[in-house]
């Protein structure tokens, strides 16, 4: 089946929702290579690897979907060598992006591409496609807050090879009014001087690289045990926005 004109974009989020997503957006790639996060990158790079954003010609729309990640389930960001992956909840979105790629083609003819975590390697910074897509803002702790589950998502994306019209920008202002308290509750004070500061937050992370735990693999979705790395995540739960909304993985699609 194809299909096009206004319509393609709602059944291409529809698709997503389909294999699991609890969110989803299609944001333009032209749009994406002038969100902020770039020019920030540009001047900072994390890895010297890094020579610039390049992606091919050929995709022109990028579709960022989150997959709800509620405080009663952190295994999904648990850390393990031996989880394909690298952690549960990346296996479950790589699960996603590989059927999203056959129903795209399969049924609207539509060719599509994963996008690679690293920047480096071709991908994209996914809280700005988040953001253009319209599935939330980033907050004043550097999270893309959604109005349906807060700050407690995960995301992934797909290049498009078709010009799609954006599915966002949304009107929401959740800081505007909020007290912080994601930044009084960094365990380095990350957000000293009123924004976010990177190098901080990276200490206790990788503070907590360090202080890996041996777990046993059934807790990991593996047979046998690991060294597990848990991120710190206590400014994603400070935040007030949609507390207590997030469902069990199993009832977000």
């Amino acid at each position: 089946m194809k299909s096009d004109g206004n319509e393609i974009e709602k059944i291409i989020v529809e698709k997503a929702k389909e294999v699991g997503a609890s969110l989803a957006g299609i944001a333009t790639v032209d749009d994406l290579k002038a969100a902020p996060s770039y020019a920030a990158y540009d001047k900072a790079p994390f890895y010297e690897e890094y020579k610039g954003v390049e992606w091919r010609e050929e995709h022109k729309s990028v579709l960022v979907w989150a997959l709800v990640h509620p405080e009663s389930e952190p295994v999904l960001d648990w850390w393990s060598m031996k989880v394909p992956g690298f952690t549960p909840g990346n296996g479950v979105l790589r699960m996603q992006s590989r059927k999203l790629r056959v129903l795209l083609g399969e049924e609207l003819g539509i060719k599509a591409l994963s996008l690679p975590y690293q920047i480096e390697y071709g991908g994209a910074f996914l809280k700005d496609s988040a953001a253009l897509a319209g599935l939330g803002v980033i907050g004043k702790h550097n999270l893309l807050v959604t109005p349906e589950f807060g700050t407690r998502v995960r995301l992934r994306g797909i290049f498009i090879e078709k010009e799609l019209k954006p599915t966002g920008p949304i009107d929401f202002d959740p800081c505007t009014g909020c007290d912080m308290p994601c930044h009084r509750v960094c365990p380095r004070g990350a957000f000293r001087s009123g924004a976010f500061e990177r190098p901080f937050c990276k200490e206790e992370n990788d503070q907590r690289d360090a202080d890996t735990e041996i777990l046993d693999g059934s807790i990991m979705g593996i047979e046998e045990a690991s060294e597990v790395t848990k991120p710190c995540r206590y400014c994603e739960f400070a935040c007030p926005v949609a507390q207590g909304a997030s469902p069990a993985i199993g009832d977000s699609a």
